[in-house]
């Protein structure tokens, strides 16, 4: 073999290794690219996870209050339905029972159980409801 020959072919032999580093470099890129987008999608995806747990534990925390509220409520109505059939037993004999209530009397009743029934609801100012 001559030296020319010898010469191109480690001149090919150079132009395959520097397309086979070239080929390589850019499947390299290729991937790391790909790894670095999936790495991303797999964190956004544990992020939406996490904020749909919290909102799930959210949603039943508000779920259990409301609930707990309406137990209380049906259970201060039951109270209430059963004092009034012992107070009306109670005054049952009692004629000044039978008498209508004035009219004034019955309006102050009213204004007071209002303003008690609008501060239960809010925050507790320091001032009573008479």
């Amino acid at each position: 073999m001559t030296a020319e020959i010898k010469a191109g072919i480690a001149v090919v032999l150079l132009i395959m290794l520097f397309s086979l580093i070239g080929v390589g470099g850019y499947f390299g890129y290729r991937y790391k690219s790909n790894s670095d987008r999936a790495d991303a999608a797999v964190k956004t995806a544990n992020q939406a996870n996490m904020v749909t747990a919290n909102v799930l534990k959210a949603v039943s925390i508000t779920n259990s209050i409301v609930q707990a509220n309406a137990d209380a409520k049906q259970k201060t109505d039951q109270q209430s339905a059963e004092r009034i059939v012992v107070i009306q037993k109670a005054v049952a004999a009692d004629e000044c029972a039978k008498r209508p209530v004035p009219a004034a009397a019955v309006e102050q009743l009213r204004d007071h159980a209002n303003r008690i029934r609008s501060g239960a609801t809010g925050t507790n100012s320091g001032k009573s409801a008479d």
